[in-house]
């Protein structure tokens, strides 16, 4: 069945998810993490993009991007043939390694780009020797948010979003990790799973267009988020 264009805007920001096939995991060991940051780092700067927020699980990638413009999808093709070939000729093997092309959700206010981070930075909790630990996992740029350590990668922009919480970089911090915190068992996070597993399955068939669906209402999510910001939200 054809598909219809992905839905794009060079204007938005994008939820970005890659997904291996199921009889191999994407990356191997740390080495190939190491490899693929490297790589992210590489596009990034040749395209003048900007990363909010990342997180790189055993058989998936989130990723959170501005691409200023630049077209998403040739963004991730650059990516991920370039992750593909190297990760071939390491293991000595062909064919496909991502599950179908990569699903993505447009960023659409900044309600959903604050909930969006927390629901990234919160992926490591299903591993036992990080849950209630999240932001000790070293693949993932919640480290970086809180200030646990250096950006060394130099990947990820983190004033973006700490600029919602507080003017005072320290407070920021401090305020960021309790809404992240807060945010790991709620409806609001499944939503935002669902959502990109949604546009990842559409994505193999007919249907390119995702939307954000929510069953709170916008005003409900933005008083929460208003409550770790310690102000009222328009």
């Amino acid at each position: 069945m054809p598909r219809a264009a992905r839905k794009k805007s060079e204007e938005c920001m994008y939820h970005v998810m890659s997904r291996s096939i199921s009889e191999i995991d994407l990356f191997q060991c740390d080495e190939d993490k190491d490899y693929y940051l490297a790589l992210l780092k590489r596009y990034k700067d040749k395209y003048y993009c900007r990363i909010y927020a990342y997180a790189l699980m055993d058989n998936h990638v989130h990723i959170y991007i501005n691409p200023c413009g630049y077209d998403i999808s040739l963004f991730m093709r650059c990516l991920n043939n370039a992750y593909v070939a190297y990760f071939n000729r390491k293991y000595n093997r062909h064919g496909h390694l991502y599950q179908g092309r990569f699903a993505s959700s447009i960023v659409d206010s900044d309600t959903y780009s604050l909930t969006l981070s927390a629901y990234i930075h919160n992926n490591p909790k299903d591993l036992p020797e990080y849950a209630g630990r999240e932001e000790l996992y070293r693949y993932s740029s919640y480290g970086i948010y809180t200030g646990l350590r250096n950006d060394i990668e130099e990947i990820v922009d983190v004033s973006f979003i700490l600029a919602h919480f507080d003017r005072d970089k320290k407070a920021s911090r401090e305020k960021y990790r309790a809404f992240t915190e807060s945010m790991k068992e709620t409806g609001i996070m499944k939503e935002v799973d669902n959502n990109i597993l949604r546009a990842y399955t559409e994505n193999v068939y007919n249907s390119e267009k995702s939307y954000i669906v929510r069953n709170r209402m916008p005003e409900e999510i933005i008083q929460r988020i208003g409550q770790f910001l310690g102000e009222r939200l328009e």
